[in-house]
């Protein structure tokens, strides 16, 4: 491994007294050092001159006499006291390259025998007992390495950084703002902290952060992180990620977006997805959309967002798309039975975190996916206005509202009737009943049960058992007069039942 100009003199420095004569930077690189024997010098190694009379040009040298510099604009002379050995001198300057070369071998062979970011950071913290720390952008620690009782607070947990500590970051622009930088940089929080920065894909994902311990070698502490970045870098391109063995969810990620913008997925995609994900086309999904409270000028930090929701609710999948978090939520996997679980959960998840949210109605087809994210930033347009006070808003809410200010819009009739008539028909089709024709009945008849039961040649006392049993299923108010309107408006678009027995299979 080659070394920099100031690395090497802040390393001699603890031990040796020196001059530096000549103008090549300090951040050059330069490789082992041999003994200089008059010829031309070259600056990819460093060069021990032994005759104090000599004149050196071109390359890095050490000896213990003011050299004459022919060319000085390209030449660095550190000039020590004749006292010194330089023998001594080249022993120990072997011993440092010694060192780094075996921090370099043993990193390598993190990458290619272990490919884990965790080797990386350990090996290094054997070597240097520098405080490292890997993170990515939802602020989840992937590899730290550490004195016990560290005194920097990032260092506390192996898990994610302080609750308290990302809520400092994602809320303060001078620090989001930081994530875009390149290079080392610097973060001042309740101690000195070094950093560096990852992207992939032209996006930020994670950090490098070393704590910087009291007297410790500045130009050390900066050559080692970007070193180390830099073999973090070549798993990061391997990977795709800084969390390995997170393709079912990459793909995911990648599936949401897509479908996102615009371009419904075919026979194939959902194949694809089937394979590497076991979602397939035909089980329940929902929707949802994340927005922050904007009249509590409160920023959302999506990154951090997303990782909380897919941690919060398993079988689910998040992205950043168009300023706001969208969520696919499986509930055949999660558990349809556990809808009420989610929203209860979902209504602590947003108050705490100043948001509002916005769901779809469940669904099946995964083609109709954008449709049912439109639906769940209706549910927040309708919600804000009618219940501005709730943190969450279903669609199924306001299917009213939006029938009567857009009418179908690009909505199939069945996307936004009433959702208790999809669930009567569904009911009749699976148990041979017939409650969606006993319901339609009773509204075609002006709610006139016992016309209702003679057009339907059934007893009264029948019918009133129907319509109590359709309450049971539904939790329908009928003498709400808005409950009424929209199953009015529902059944003038969906299918008119033909006859008593076709109704059966609606």
């Amino acid at each position: 491994m080659k070394l920099t100009i100031d690395l090497l003199a802040e390393a001699l420095s603890h031990s040796y007294t020196f001059t530096r004569q000549g103008m090549l930077p300090g951040d050059h690189e330069i490789g082992r050092p041999h003994y200089y024997r008059g010829n031309t010098g070259t600056q990819d190694h460093l060069w021990i001159v032994d005759d104090p009379h000599v004149s050196v040009q071109n390359g890095v040298f050490i000896c213990t006499a003011p050299p004459v510099l022919r060319h000085p604009e390209n030449t660095l002379c550190l000039v020590f006291s004749s006292q010194n050995s330089l023998s001594a001198l080249f022993n120990d300057i072997q011993s440092l390259y010694d060192m780094y070369d075996e921090w370099e071998t043993g990193c390598l062979a993190a990458i290619t025998r272990y490919q884990d970011y965790r080797s990386l950071i350990r090996f290094t913290w054997e070597q240097f007992q520098l405080p490292l720390l890997l993170a990515d952008s939802q602020f989840k620690i992937i590899a730290t390495a550490h004195e016990g009782n560290s005194p920097f607070a990032l260092f506390e947990s192996d898990d994610s950084l302080p609750s308290e500590m990302i809520d400092d970051l994602i809320s303060n622009p001078r620090f989001r703002n930081l994530e875009y930088r390149s290079g080392v940089i610097l973060l001042d929080l309740d101690m000195n902290y070094l950093a560096r920065n990852f992207q992939y894909g032209g996006k930020y994902c994670g950090r490098l952060i070393m704590g910087i311990p009291e007297r410790s070698d500045p130009v050390r502490n900066t050559f080692v992180l970007e070193r180390l970045a830099d073999f973090t870098e070549i798993l990061l391109q391997k990977f795709g990620s800084l969390r390995i063995g997170t393709s079912i969810q990459n793909y995911l990620h990648s599936f949401l977006s897509e479908c996102l913008k615009g371009s419904a997925p075919g026979h194939r995609e959902l194949n694809y997805l089937e394979q590497n994900t076991e979602w397939t086309d035909d089980q329940t999904y929902l929707t949802a959309v994340f927005l922050p409270e904007h009249r509590l000028k409160k920023e959302l930090y999506p990154p951090y967002l997303i990782a909380q929701i897919e941690e919060r609710w398993n079988c689910t999948c998040a992205v950043e798309y168009e300023n706001h978090v969208v969520m696919l939520f499986n509930l055949s996997q999660y558990g349809v039975r556990k809808l009420q679980d989610f929203y209860q959960s979902l209504a602590y998840m947003v108050r705490d975190g100043l948001m509002v949210a916005g769901c779809s109605r469940t669904f099946q087809g995964l083609r109709s996916l954008q449709l049912y994210y439109r639906q769940a930033l209706y549910a927040i347009e309708f919600g804000l206005k009618k219940d501005a006070t709730r943190w969450y808003f279903r669609f199924d809410d306001y299917g009213l509202s939006y029938l009567l200010q857009y009418g179908l819009g690009a909505f199939k009739p069945e996307q936004v009737c009433h959702p208790a008539l999809l669930l009567l028909r569904s009911h009749d089709q699976t148990r041979q009943t017939s409650y969606y024709i006993t319901l339609y009945t009773w509204f075609q008849e002006q709610f006139n049960m016992s016309q209702a039961a003679a057009r339907l040649y059934i007893h009264r006392s029948t019918f009133i058992n129907r319509m109590e049993r359709i309450e049971e299923l539904t939790h329908l108010n009928l003498e709400d007069y808005n409950t009424r309107l929209y199953l009015e408006l529902s059944f003038c678009l969906l299918a008119e039942p033909e006859d008593r027995e076709a109704s059966l299979y609606v």
